[in-house]
């Protein structure tokens, strides 16, 4: 794997990809389809008027619309044409390119007499694919080769070849995004098989990009779509989908803008490890529970707990799955600290409190606590357990709060090495034990880093 710290990008200029739909520049929605339609279900059918939409606000959501050309409000037409007033499963019938589509029916407006929902599955298989695209939301910067804007030229364009996958990601601005928009289209992504006689495996592609580019950003990146061509380029089908995506936000992570490969890298790895179905499990699991604690699921307290069961998770799948060093049982009898540690050590990943967190330093003198896995456990332990001596003794402290949130932001940081080194990775991370004024200071060879004699 080539070192990812490396910068051997191409000067030459590139045109940015084509967006695969038009968005309303005003509000971000995007009207996947509409025309005349049927509603129908067990035999029974209305035909009307729908719609596919997407919408960005409040929050990224896709759905689906119907209005029946009978004038009659909607409860009126469950009742007269399905028996039943209750939302549920129908088809709706679409012309390309999305195809007649299954649908749940959750909500419905008398006064502007229609019928919406959520969109759950074609009901056509796919056609033959050749290339994917999708729109990203709230995306990581990435500076790649050089691209050229509709007024601008930046270092916009990111490719990545892996097994035989032609990616190509271009950020759509050359500007940080601004925290007045909750939700902002930052990437246009491209996916084309370089065996015009492969098939793309669509879920597969969505799913690990919306991992890979969630957790560089430590929270939810949108992945709308995708957009699917034929060989000739003619858009053939469309999957009118979004993935969970938090609103924008500027976040500490473990990934900084400046690491050059990081994407490629990070992609790479955790694409080929779906050929290791427990190990693409555990990455899974790890990136879910990491975003959402890095979002503060449950407050700074629940993210420690959660914390601490994702490090347990990914300790089980090395120590016992992956590398055999213990038995089941072994395992199971091991203090959870002992099996985070192992797992750290085996990627020679440091659990000592740094020295600038002076708030658990005195926590750890004060009880008599090693490391900072020593002070996760004993905060985890008088929180979930729920003793009242605990628990007082915990919330009570002077400095509870910055302990707490000192602690979780630190186990954040070794949470993420943990993924990153049971994944493959060998770039560079972001130091969060470091005592720097600058980003850039921070960023090291993740520690478990592979020499060039060694490989």
């Amino acid at each position: 794997m080539k070192d990812s710290s490396a910068d051997n990008r191409d000067d030459s200029s590139s045109e940015r990809l084509e967006f695969p739909c038009e968005i309303d520049k005003e509000s971000g929605m995007i009207e996947f389809w509409s025309g005349k339609t049927t509603l129908s279900k067990d035999g029974n059918a209305t035909v009307g008027s729908g719609k596919i939409i997407f919408e960005n606000s409040p929050k990224p959501k896709v759905f689906f619309e119907f209005e029946s050309d009978e004038k009659q409000n909607p409860k009126e037409i469950l009742n007269s044409l399905f028996n039943s007033d209750k939302f549920g499963a129908y088809e709706m019938a679409c012309d390309k390119p999305v195809g007649p589509i299954k649908v749940n029916v959750t909500d419905r407006n008398n006064n502007m007499q229609f019928l919406s929902g959520y969109l759950c599955e074609h009901v056509e298989t796919d056609p033959l694919i050749f290339s994917i695209k999708y729109l990203i939301i709230n995306g990581p910067n990435v500076f790649g080769k050089v691209l050229e804007g509709s007024n601008t030229v930046f270092e916009g364009r990111t490719e990545i070849k892996v097994d035989g996958l032609d990616i190509t990601i271009d950020q759509i601005v050359d500007k940080k995004k601004s925290n007045r928009s909750s939700f902002i289209f930052t990437h246009v992504i491209e996916v084309r098989y370089e065996d015009k006689h492969s098939k793309i495996d669509i879920d597969l592609i969505g799913s690990v990009l919306h991992k890979t580019l969630s957790f560089m950003c430590g929270y939810w990146v949108g992945v709308v779509g995708p957009w699917a061509y034929s060989e000739t380029n003619e858009l053939i089908r469309v999957f009118p989908r979004v993935t969970k995506t938090s609103m924008n936000q500027s976040k500490f992570s473990w990934y900084y803008e400046m690491m050059h490969g990081t994407l490629e890298e990070l992609f790479h790895s955790i694409l080929r490890a779906h050929r290791e179905p427990k190990k693409y499990e555990v990455l899974n699991t790890g990136i879910s529970w990491y975003i959402e604690a890095e979002l503060g699921a449950g407050l700074v307290e629940g993210a420690i707990v959660l914390q601490q069961a994702a490090l347990e998770s990914l300790a089980w799948y090395e120590v016992v799955e992956h590398r055999k060093l213990c038995s089941v049982n072994g395992f199971n009898s091991l203090p959870a600290s002992d099996k985070i540690r192992l797992l750290l050590s085996l990627y020679s990943i440091s659990s000592s409190i740094p020295t600038k967190c002076n708030e658990l330093v005195a926590y750890a003198k004060e009880y008599n606590l090693d490391d900072l896995i020593c002070v996760l456990g004993d905060v985890r332990n008088a929180l979930v357990h729920g003793m009242p001596k605990k628990v007082e003794k915990l919330l009570s402290r002077n400095n509870g709060s910055n302990e707490r949130i000192d602690l979780w932001y630190q186990i954040s940081g070794l949470l993420a090495q943990a993924i990153l080194a049971i994944a493959g990775y060998q770039g560079k991370v972001v130091c969060r034990d470091l005592d720097v004024d600058f980003i850039h200071s921070a960023v090291k060879d993740v520690p478990w880093k592979k020499s060039d004699s060694n490989p």
